[in-house]
């Protein structure tokens, strides 16, 4: 072997060892520079002896595609937990009715273009950033993908509460590296253009990183359709799952019930969207 490619060996080990999901050689190879087929060589041999030692696995229908194994598997005190601590959210549409939300809980809400889903994040904010029973939770975190300073303060100045008083970051990936595992956490929103497994893995990644907080998701998704993009798979980890299109909201699932015995599972409500900000008109259909 070329006595130049030594080092190489260990920054692989390290490089892997900090990562938290799937990569791929292209990912090695792009963060590590290796670019001489020597190079690439030494990285299979590797990689292969890492997975033959169980440090790694490879993912079984991609090729070139690995994991870190992660052993950690912490215990769940629940024999101490109280199952009536939920928070005390305000919901857009008064959801907060239908279904209870514990820490450490996900929210999607999949919306088709232009549907309401920035508009239903803000007026989140708007319901619960001064509510002193959410005093440990706050400031909410808002992770926008989209918007400016300029055209964030614009939207805003459309609602009547005029005392916002939450942080407002740019981000538009890797949001497990960011969000505050004790707060509320907004990501408006989740960017993935393919791979749409992708989805689900960036929320399970979101989840491990949540304590006390939780987070509210928006996914985007076809007009129509009911899930968004990573389909069942975006689904399985939320507590709730919401789906908004043009003047329609549904509850596609709600895995705890706040009314004891009524099933708030498939509920749709319409609604008209006044000045990209406001909810009107909202009925149960």
């Amino acid at each position: 072997m070329d006595k130049r490619l030594e080092p190489l060996t260990p920054k692989i080990k390290e490089w892997i060892n900090q990562t938290t999901g799937w990569f791929t050689y292209k990912d090695l190879d792009k963060d590590l520079d290796i670019e001489s087929s020597e190079g690439k060589t030494l990285r299979r041999v590797v990689l292969k002896s890492l997975c033959d030692a169980g440090i790694v696995i490879r993912a079984s229908k991609q090729n070139g595609v690995f994991r870190l194994v992660q052993e950690e598997a912490p215990l769940i005190p629940w024999q101490t937990a109280d199952a009536t601590k939920t928070i005390a959210l305000e919901f857009p549409f008064g959801l907060e009715q239908w279904a209870s939300i514990y820490p450490k809980n996900i929210i999607v809400l999949a919306g088709s273009f232009n549907a309401g889903k920035t508009a239903f994040c803000l007026d989140f904010i708007r319901l619960n950033q001064h509510r002193i029973e959410l005093a440990d939770l706050l400031p909410i975190e808002y992770f926008s993908s989209e918007m400016g300073a300029e055209e964030m303060k614009l939207r805003l100045s459309k609602f009547s509460d005029s005392d916002w008083a939450f942080n407002a970051r740019e981000r538009s990936s890797n949001f497990a590296d960011v969000v505050k595992p004790d707060k509320i956490n907004i990501i408006d929103y989740l960017e993935v253009t393919t791979d749409f497994y992708l989805v689900a893995e960036e929320i399970s990644a979101i989840f491990n990183k949540l304590h006390k907080g939780i987070a509210l998701i928006t996914v985007q998704k076809k007009r129509g359709a009911e899930l968004g993009r990573g389909a069942e798979f975006s689904a399985e980890k939320p507590r709730l799952y919401l789906s908004i299109d043009s003047g329609l909201l549904t509850i596609v699932k709600a895995k705890n019930w706040a009314r004891e015995g009524e099933n708030p599972n498939g509920k749709k409500f319409s609604f008209s969207l006044l000045s990209g900000c406001k909810f009107t008109n909202i009925q149960e259909v």
